[in-house]
């Protein structure tokens, strides 16, 4: 983790230090693997002016009807993951400073020349994964580089008070290398984090749960199939969806659905980047996945149809804007922030809405 942490650098730009957070995590999975052969593209080509394919997810009934979402550019940053607010007014992110320091920042949706900090430094080490509390007080960061030196870096997650920025860990979240998380409530009406990381005893990869006042983690699932989960989405049930980037021998992402503890594949073949970035339409009828498009050698937005698994796709930037991070859903509107960690030179932050 020393290692990790000296490669925490600006200089060193995006992708190293997504690299050093994976290496803190203890995953190799931010590494790509090479571009299948024949691969075609069903998205459109452009940089910023962007439409969906006519598969009925992108521009159907589960994702604001037949109008196009449009991605709009808002900061560049080393950033690798990203939140809208409630209502996608302001975007949350994680990333480094323009002093590297690492840290969570905030832009308007509307976008500008350069982010406002909220937190950073310690005991922010290596923060990746990021959500929004229901009410919009907090937001909960997952730092796999987080925890007491004589642990080992054991990770943690934290609590960060909106607006004035105060940092808290969350009891319960220490030593289970947190990677990506999602903010939602049970049945019970609290409110929860549901993380994955690896269990503190054995090292398995897994999907836990938190009370977002701290408390005993339960595992949801753990071990195989899973191998490297990162990104986090919940639908209303309280089904899970989760990214894993190492599940799939050819080196793609496999998204696993968890049902009553239940895993099973939902969709694989997905060239995805670090921490992958997952979410849900807030009618749960379509699930987003950041990728990469090879033949385009850019970003775009798959939309997968929950219901039937049909995929259309979304283009997100020119080429070159071709490693793709984090993305979450504002939860009261079907507006989405994500990152990549190419564009615009350093790294950017993106809104994705109608």
């Amino acid at each position: 983790m020393t290692e990790a942490r000296g490669d925490f650098r600006r200089s060193a730009g995006a992708l190293c230090a997504v690299a050093s957070l994976a290496a803190a995590a203890g995953n190799p999975g931010c590494s790509r693997a090479e571009d299948p052969p024949g691969r075609t593209s069903a998205s459109s080509t452009g940089e910023a002016s962007v439409t969906t394919a006519a598969s009925g997810t992108g521009g159907g009934d589960g994702a604001g009807g037949d109008a196009p979402f449009a991605v709009s550019p808002l900061v560049p940053a080393i950033a690798f993951d990203a939140t809208p607010d409630a209502v996608g007014a302001y975007v949350y992110f994680t990333g480094l400073g323009a002093d590297g320091r690492a840290g969570v920042f905030k832009i308007g949706a509307k976008g500008g020349a350069s982010a406002a900090e909220i937190a950073a430094g310690p005991p922010l080490v290596a923060p990746l994964g990021i959500a929004t509390s229901a009410d919009g007080g907090r937001v909960f960061v997952a730092d796999p580089g987080a925890g007491e030196p004589a642990r080992g870096d054991a990770g943690a997650l934290f609590a960060i008070d909106l607006p004035g920025g105060a940092v808290a860990p969350v009891g319960g979240g220490e030593g289970l290398l947190a990677r990506g998380l999602e903010v939602a409530r049970g049945a019970d009406n609290e409110e929860r984090i549901i993380f994955s990381g690896r269990a503190r005893d054995d090292g398995q990869p897994g999907v836990f749960t938190l009370p977002t006042r701290g408390g005993e983690v339960s595992a949801i699932a753990e071990g195989s199939p899973l191998v490297d989960p990162s990104g986090v989405a919940v639908d209303g049930r309280g089904d899970i969806f989760v990214c894993d980037t190492l599940a799939s021998p050819d080196g793609t992402a496999t998204i696993f659905r968890i049902e009553d503890g239940f895993v099973s594949p939902f969709a694989t073949g997905l060239r995805v980047g670090y921490p992958c970035g997952i979410a849900l339409t807030r009618d749960d009828a379509a699930l987003l996945v950041l990728t990469r498009d090879p033949v385009r050698g850019a970003d775009e937005v798959v939309w997968i149809e929950v219901a039937s698994g049909a995929r259309s796709a979304t283009a997100t930037g020119a080429a070159g804007h071709d490693e793709p991070g984090g993305l979450h859903r504002a939860k009261a509107a079907d507006v989405f922030a994500f990152v990549d960690h190419k564009a615009q030179e350093q790294g950017s932050v993106f809104l994705l809405g109608q």
